[in-house]
């Protein structure tokens, strides 16, 4: 018998929106090589996720893997990827680490490091 995440994943899920800000993440992906152009189409789309947002506490920032300027996101369940970006305070982010929340399959949350 298998244990049913489903019912903690609603839950996280309404946690995170409850405390925390609705973010829009921005993806870029490079298109086909355009040979007769020397360009390549890049392609942009947008997507909305709460996130809980905290700054990284002083013992944790070592100015190698963790800057002084990064944020941390817990954030909704998804499939985020390195090098997404997302504003906050009306600085742009980019995300430079993922890990998320994974029993089982079913990503109950995602903790995202993101930097100026």
């Amino acid at each position: 018998m298998s244990f049913d995440y489903a019912p903690l994943e609603q839950s996280a899920d309404a946690l995170i929106q409850s405390f925390g800000v609705e973010l829009t993440f921005t993806r870029t992906t490079e298109g086909a090589f355009n040979p007769a152009l020397g360009t390549t189409a890049n392609t942009t789309s947008t997507f909305a996720k709460y996130a809980c947002v905290f700054n990284y506490n002083e013992s944790e920032i070592n100015g190698e893997s963790i800057m002084q300027s990064d944020r941390r996101l817990l954030a909704q369940g998804h499939t985020y990827e390195i090098g997404d970006t997302v504003s906050l305070d009306n600085e742009p982010y980019r995300v430079v680490a993922v890990r998320p929340t994974k029993p089982a399959d079913i990503t109950m949350a995602v903790n995202l490091q993101v930097r100026k």
